[in-house]
């Protein structure tokens, strides 16, 4: 691990692993995309996750309202007022930017036109936000519609200043697919993590993978199951060989909870001892590649009534080492670092501020923060 040093006394600095800046105008993108591309868009228009209506309609809004910055435009949308609004008051000393625009991709059939439009927002971001101050860091959005184009995407930008993963789109295929060995090559190759963030789109479209039972019927009902996406997806990575065939990878679970963990990790290791065979690419136990591979973030943390059900959260074997702290801002219920972090173990909170992000990462995580050291 990575360490970083600290002036006696001070506290430790707050790795945010998850917050969405948005575009003011969509049409800021145009300048980065090629002259055909731009035509494209120029006369089809664009359709984003944040500018279009979901399946759901949402109880009450997505966004704080405090969060509405003075200049206009949607929350999120003034890097300025990021900083003076969030990151600047608790001490964060970076924001992973996981951008939302492009999370609209998701439903489009076009694959050429999804891998523009994400390449275009990785150029926007990391020319607007990400040289505007070393407080933020971009996981650069990859469309999961052609895994080569999206290798290409990877090797032309994972190796800019500031970008420190890979923010990984969800359609049909499941984790541990070959499909997404292009992928996985290219983000092993350059050290970078993929981070799985839901994208709005799981559960509402026929391309999109759904949860058990169905299309559920309300926007409540969807995020009280949605959990079931993530925990899939965490099996299928380890039943499919992925990490076999890609032993340095990292994935980043960010807003998928973490509690059903527990009773995850013990029954996939109870049924595996039990019949290895049914599972031939799997070498060991399987809660041996979450613990390797694995990170998950603290949003949305569980709210149980009793003391000793929040502790129960911190038992899960390796918790300690896989869980980062995140915000989810600008969102409706984004989370205070103070109130949080108040709620994690006090032996755990150095890690989860930043040590785990920093050997998730890498010591560039940090790059705001001087003194950082292998």
């Amino acid at each position: 691990m990575t360490a970083v040093a600290q002036e006696p006394g001070t506290n430790p600095p707050i790795v945010d692993c998850d917050v969405h800046p948005l575009i003011k105008n969509v049409g800021d993108v145009l300048p980065y995309l090629s002259p055909s591309a731009r035509r494209r868009f120029e006369t089809r228009g664009i359709r984003t996750y944040a500018r279009a209506r979901d399946r759901y309609n949402h109880p009450n809004r997505t966004y704080r309202i405090d969060a509405l910055p003075e200049s206009g435009g949607p929350a999120g949308s003034d890097r300025e007022f990021t900083l003076t609004h969030h990151i600047a008051p608790y001490g964060i000393a970076t924001a992973l930017l996981l951008p939302q625009e492009p999370y609209g991709v998701t439903a489009w059939g076009d694959a050429e036109a999804a891998a523009a439009f994400c390449s275009a927002a990785n150029a926007y971001f990391l020319d607007t936000w990400v040289a505007h101050d070393d407080r933020y860091a971009l996981a650069i959005t990859i469309a999961p519609h052609d895994p080569y184009a999206a290798a290409d995407e990877i090797r032309r930008r994972g190796r800019e200043t500031g970008v420190v993963g890979i923010q990984l789109l969800l359609r049909e295929q499941m984790l541990g697919s070959r499909w997404f060995d292009p992928v996985y090559e290219a983000a092993c190759e350059l050290e970078l993590p993929i981070v799985l963030h839901q994208s709005g789109s799981e559960g509402c479209y026929v391309t999109s993978q759904t949860v058990a039972g169905g299309v559920p019927r309300s926007y409540g009902e969807r995020h009280a199951v949605l959990t079931q996406v993530g925990a899939a997806n965490v099996v299928d990575m380890i039943a499919g060989g992925a990490l076999e065939r890609f032993p340095t990878l990292r994935i980043v679970m960010v807003e998928w909870g973490f509690s059903w963990l527990s009773s995850l990790l013990a029954r996939m290791d109870h049924l595996w001892e039990r019949d290895p065979s049914a599972a031939p690419l799997v070498r060991r136990r399987p809660s041996e590649y979450v613990a390797e591979h694995f990170t998950f973030t603290t949003q949305p943390l569980d709210e149980p009534e009793t003391a000793t059900e929040l502790r129960s959260l911190f038992t899960i074997p390796h918790i300690g080492e896989m869980l980062l702290f995140s915000s989810d801002y600008p969102h409706y219920d984004t989370d205070d670092p103070g109130f949080i972090l108040k709620r994690i173990p006090a032996d755990m909170r150095d890690r989860v501020c930043y040590q785990n992000a920093v050997a998730t990462f890498g010591a560039k995580i940090l790059r705001s923060v001087k003194g950082t050291a292998a």
